[in-house]
């Protein structure tokens, strides 16, 4: 089972709730603020890392974005809001279908979506 890490934020559940419209329902979440937090591991399973850019650490985020990049897993960033991420969710969803000739979401591909 593939999961998704949300990195950042506090009251997430409106995150959640669109990750979960997508299909992604097995979440993690960190919030990127408590010193412990920059030693915690990416679990093995993760396809897709979502980093709540309004809140969480520019440590943090470096430590993600490297650690995301080595093992090719796909980051998308997002201010703090469930609507921001529908939108941005929608458009990687538009890219795949387009380059894929498909509708069903693949996070495998190690690219960046700002």
């Amino acid at each position: 089972m593939s999961s998704v890490l949300i990195v950042g934020g506090d009251q997430i559940d409106g995150i959640k709730q669109v990750l979960v419209n997508f299909g992604l329902d097995h979440i993690h979440h960190w919030s990127g603020r408590k010193s412990g937090d920059s030693n915690k591991v990416i679990p093995h399973d993760t396809k897709i890392i979502v980093l709540v850019t309004n809140w969480i650490s520019h440590s943090i985020t470096h430590k993600v974005k490297r650690n995301a990049l080595k093992r090719g897993i796909k980051v998308i960033y997002t201010p703090n809001g469930s609507m921001a991420l529908h939108n941005r969710l929608q458009k990687v969803n538009a890219e795949f279908a387009s380059e894929r000739e498909c509708e069903i979401l693949d996070f495998s591909y190690p690219t960046f979506v700002h």
